[in-house]
């Protein structure tokens, strides 16, 4: 941990992230937010322009990580701190060898973690949970925006199967911070999609969100192009 936030859990087992039908929520999470435009609707562009990051994630110019005794994985763009009984998961690009996400697990919650470039500007996460909401839609999922520790999140309720076959779905919760030309996704799924704001299962998975160190580099890129992450020295690829 960065500044002593770390919620002190216990590990418990590796997370089912799919919910069978007749346990899930029947509709998404609540989307009433503190910002009300004038005919009663929530104010997402408001709620969009506020500062979210005052207690992190952080650019790797505004952090100072040397010597200060914390142990930390350093996957290039992103810098994590591990949750104590945690398991780290990323997914590779076979044909560049990159990490694109990485995939953060404690108990039956879990949290993915994926860096995209973004205007000087900002403003991209409008722009890109538009496209989620669209494509939510489009695979029969229920979907709406709430708000969240992080500003506007997209609360989803998608299709899915079990590893047995039978009919489920899969609750999520999608939020992002915006730092200097860099836009950091989460999205929480398993037991900690299932509630609101930091409660329970989803209060470790927060912090450790808070935590990520980001290390976006010089390289020109287009808006909302994936930012990949680099494998670890001391990991090599599973199957």
């Amino acid at each position: 941990m960065i500044f002593g936030r770390r919620r002190k859990r216990e590990p418990e087992a590796e997370p089912d992230v799919e919910t069978p039908v007749e346990d899930a929520a029947a509709e998404p999470a609540d989307t009433s937010a503190t910002a009300v435009r004038a005919d009663g609707e929530p104010d997402w562009a408001a709620l969009d322009e506020r500062e979210w990051r005052e207690q992190g994630p952080y650019d790797i110019d505004e952090v100072q990580l040397d010597d200060d005794g914390v142990q930390r994985l350093d996957l290039g763009a992103l810098v994590l701190t591990p949750i104590q009984g945690s398991q780290l998961r990323l997914q590779i690009d076979e044909s560049t060898q990159r990490v694109m996400s990485a995939l953060v697990m404690v108990g039956d919650s879990a949290l993915e973690l994926m860096v995209f470039a973004a205007p000087r500007s900002g403003g991209q996460w409008p722009e890109t949970r538009e496209n989620v909401i669209a494509e939510a839609k489009r695979q029969g999922g229920q979907v709406g925006l709430a708000e969240g520790p992080f500003g506007t999140e997209v609360r989803r309720i998608m299709p899915a199967k079990t590893p047995d076959g039978k009919d489920a779905v899969q609750p999520s919760r999608m939020f992002a911070a915006e730092g200097p030309r860099w836009m950091l996704r989460g999205m929480l799924v398993g037991a900690a999609a299932m509630v609101s704001g930091e409660e329970g299962p989803a209060g470790a998975l927060l912090d450790m969100f808070r935590d990520v160190v980001v290390r976006r580099g010089d390289e020109p890129m287009a808006p909302g192009e994936v930012i990949g992450m680099k494998l670890p020295d001391s990991m090599t690829p599973q199957g």
